[in-house]
């Protein structure tokens, strides 16, 4: 990202938000990170396709 673009959509303080995030069950999240971002494609499907229709805001 060049530095227009860094500060149009992260910190331009009049544009940006900031969320606190905490994790419940960081052995949970773990496990559902090494599902997304790992390199087993089936489990990653099972997962996007078991959860599609529970989804409410998508952004493609």
């Amino acid at each position: 990202m060049n530095p227009e673009q860094l500060w149009e959509t992260t910190m331009d303080p009049e544009g940006r938000k900031m969320y606190k995030v905490s994790i419940g069950d960081a052995q949970q999240a773990d496990e559902i990170f090494k599902i997304l971002m790992g390199s087993d494609v089936p489990p990653r499907r099972r997962f996007i396709q078991s959860r599609a229709k529970d989804v409410s805001n998508l952004d493609i």
